[in-house]
């Protein structure tokens, strides 16, 4: 098992334009057990551009982390992982057998290897070959419309050395629609000797159903945009104490917070790469409105320091 992980641990999820490192460090601070990286093209990380490069930093205090890779050619993701692996330095390698984003189905990558299981147990077989120290791990969904391949896919990609699986309870036809097939997850848990992430509005089950659950961890995608006080929430439902939400301060003061991490990692031509998250951490609260309008109006960092100084000095 990999050693970073532990029992009842709660991810969270990759999710393209949201999870960046500032992000991910964000989540940390508040309850996240282990983060994922923003998905990146293998082709792309081999081309080794600057703008990639930054998907790939992981900083000290947003540790344990890995980086997904998503493509459709075995040697590229090969490749792509070593480098990753020595340049990067995460704690796993994480393989995306579930984006159904047409620019991943497009390349033959993400959820379009559902209809090819043995392709997906032959990357992550090229994967795993190439990596010196790290864990293999991945995420996939249930299946590409409503026949599921679990739980031959997840047996398969075990048997190919994935160390720990997240499923996303949706199919590719699902998209984020409807309910995720948790009965199908559990299922799938109890085939399976390596630990099993559960995915699909994770945040919704009760107490009880995570304790009993046959899932090792959890993983959170969604809920957690704009909102990474979830893990805290998750958590203190665990333990039977109270939660107590962010005030309109708190959030106006986190969404600062990770403004300013982002112009250190990012520079000041950030803002358009970060906007959707600062507009998002303004949702939730009542009176915001006139503040996520200035934010999509905003040109530059110091307009949008403007509209968060004039909140908290107002």
């Amino acid at each position: 098992m990999a050693d970073f992980l532990k029992r009842g641990a709660l991810y969270l999820a990759p999710m393209s334009g949201y999870t960046d490192a500032a992000f991910r460090e964000i989540a940390m601070e508040n309850g996240a057990d282990v983060c994922v990286s923003e998905f990146v093209h293998a082709r792309a990380v081999l081309s080794k551009a600057p703008k990639v490069l930054e998907k790939l930093r992981i900083d000290v205090l947003a540790r344990p982390c890995g980086i997904q890779l998503f493509g459709g050619d075995e040697f590229e993701m090969a490749d792509a992982a070593s480098f990753v692996e020595e340049y990067a330095k995460p704690d796993f390698i994480d393989i995306n057998y579930g984006c159904p984003a047409p620019n991943a189905v497009d390349a033959g990558a993400g959820s379009a290897l559902l209809k090819n299981v043995p392709k997906m147990a032959e990357i992550a077989k090229k994967v795993k070959g190439a990596l010196k120290k790290i864990p293999l791990t991945a995420k996939m969904r249930t299946g590409w419309g409503a026949e599921s391949v679990l739980p031959r896919a997840a047996l398969e990609l075990e048997e190919a050395g994935v160390e720990v699986l997240a499923i996303h309870g949706r199919s590719k036809n699902q998209g984020y629609k409807g309910d995720a097939d948790w009965t199908l997850i559990e299922e799938t848990a109890n085939c399976l000797k390596i630990p099993v992430i559960g995915n699909g509005s994770a945040e919704k089950l009760t107490a009880s159903e995570l304790q009993e659950s046959a899932c090792f961890g959890f993983m959170v995608g969604r809920a957690a945009v704009g909102n990474p006080w979830i893990f805290k929430e998750i958590k203190a439902g665990l333990n039977g104490e109270y939660f107590i939400p962010p005030t309109a301060k708190e959030r106006v003061e986190t969404a600062l917070k990770y403004l300013e991490k982002s112009l250190q990692n990012q520079g000041d031509d950030s803002l358009k790469a970060i906007r959707a998250n600062l507009i998002a951490f303004m949702r939730g609260h009542g009176g915001f409105k006139k503040m996520r309008l200035a934010l999509a109006n905003s040109k530059t960092i110091e307009d949008v320091y403007m509209v968060f100084k004039g909140f908290l000095n107002g």
